[in-house]
This record gives structure tokens, sequence and C-alpha cells, in this order.
């Protein structure tokens, strides 16, 4: 299935220090996969010792994601 990036998705993984190949990763084999807000889809993927998280559109030809972002670890 094709991924597509937003602009937004696009700046905060340059921001985040967040591979395209680790995104790929949490929609290809994700340890979770739930619903989000407004009819989009959360993945989780552990990526060495930290959380990534992925939202994104799931459409009928391919994926779009929104955001992706490092999961505060928990004290």
């Amino acid at each position: 299935m094709k991924v597509e990036f937003t602009n937004n998705a696009l700046a905060r993984m340059l921001d985040r220090g967040i591979r395209e190949s680790e995104i790929q990763a949490a929609l290809d084999a994700p340890d979770y996969l739930g619903p989000s807000f407004e009819k989009r889809w959360l993945a989780r993927k552990q990526v060495d010792t930290r959380t990534l998280e992925v939202i994104f559109w799931r459409h009928r030809a391919h994926t779009q994601v929104i955001t992706a972002y490092w999961q505060e670890p928990s004290a």
C-alpha cells in the first residue's frame, strides 16, 4: 500500500528525528493499532528503547500519515 506524508508529518518527522523507515515499520507491523479521533488511526511501535506513535488516515489505495511523535516515557 502506498504511504503519503502530509507537509505537517514531514515537518514533525524532521523536528523529532523520526525516519520514514521507522514509520513504515509502525504501519506494517504495529505493536498496537486502534482508532484515534475523527476517523484517524493510531499505530504504536517500540523502536529500540522508545515508542513511536503514528496518526494516519487509511484510504482505499493509500495511507496518509498526519503526524508522528515519540511517546513520553512514563514516570
